[in-house]
């Protein structure tokens, strides 16, 4: 199955949240990712130390996550970077930043070295679920479902009533839903991603999730309204924060 990049939880925008839903399909937030093939792991992290703590580097109001891919479907990535923006004028002020950097351009003829980039895409985070606590591990680890929305306004009810169950409000961790903008020959128009502390926590909450009612009622209401085009896991590395 295909792969769609794993988001993980944007915490300088979310903490304290416990649970938030775009007014009007205004989106929350913005990302952007880059899936790499490294023939040198170590060498990718360092490359990224070094521009994320140069002074351009913590100029852009964004966040940067480093992840290592657990299950990747069809692709042959072996990390992902996320870059997380709070809005479109942060992307615009990044994509200024690095124009001109010198840092920037040695970061990529570094990254060049250690990866070479397989796929990228740009999306928006439409719901939002986090509550304090919910997640104490700096390396969380994310599942994620990418799916084809055939049949929007269906969909979209079905969903929200799942929002607001239970079950998802008392997950053991962060629950986001985005949209796709731009994904290239990726397949997918929205992903939901679940995040908890590790892997076996993760993967117990989900098999948890799948026999409670709520996830019954929903697959029954979104039925014929989507296409599952993959499931797949990361695990977080390092991310860097800029206040």
């Amino acid at each position: 199955m295909k792969n769609l990049n794993a988001l993980c939880l944007l915490t300088s925008l979310m903490l304290g949240s416990a649970s938030l839903l775009a007014a009007e399909n205004k989106p929350l937030f913005y990302g952007q990712s880059v899936g790499v093939i490294a023939s040198d792991a170590p060498a990718v992290l360092e490359a990224m130390d070094a521009w994320r703590t140069s002074k351009d580097g913590k100029a852009g109001n964004n966040t940067v996550v480093l992840l290592q891919n657990v299950v990747n479907g069809d692709y042959n990535s072996t990390h992902q970077v996320n870059i997380f923006y709070p809005d479109g004028a942060a992307m615009d002020q990044s994509a200024q930043t690095t124009a001109s950097s010198p840092a920037w351009k040695e970061f990529q003829s570094a990254l060049r070295k250690a990866a070479r980039p397989e796929w990228e895409n740009t999306y928006a985070i439409l719901r939002a679920k986090m509550k304090p606590g919910d997640i104490s591990s700096s390396t969380p680890t994310s599942i994620i479902f990418a799916i084809t929305v055939t049949d929007g306004p269906r969909f979209m009810q079905a969903f929200d009533d799942f929002w607001g169950s239970p079950a998802i409000q008392q997950f053991p961790g962060a629950v986001y839903l985005g949209e796709v903008i731009a994904a290239g020959t990726m397949p997918g128009t929205h992903f939901v991603t679940f995040v908890a502390d590790t892997r076996g926590k993760l993967t117990e909450a989900m098999m948890a999730l799948q026999g409670t009612e709520a996830m019954a009622s929903y697959a029954a209401a979104a039925s014929g309204t989507r296409i599952l085009e993959g499931t797949n896991m990361t695990a977080e590395i390092k991310r860097w924060v800029n206040n």
